[in-house]
């Protein structure tokens, strides 16, 4: 038998899951993972409507990261 190469896990975000949680906060729920600005949230917002959206943003990354929306 052989050994994995790294311990590490990789993790699968359900983009479903993700559009509508950034879709539905509100600026004070934003501001407790991180998102500091009305103008980055209203952005956020934006561009998560649009089809294609990044997950390697900054405030993607706050969010992906806050465990709130599992």
């Amino acid at each position: 038998m052989q050994e994995l190469e790294s311990n590490t896990v990789e993790t699968y975000h359900d983009i479903e899951k993700i559009r509508e949680y950034v879709l539905n906060i509100t600026p004070a729920e934003a501001r407790k993972i991180g998102i500091k600005y009305r103008s980055t949230l209203k952005k956020l917002k934006e561009r998560v409507q649009e089809e294609e959206f990044s997950l390697n943003t900054k405030e993607m990354r706050k969010i992906a990261t806050s465990n709130i929306f599992y």
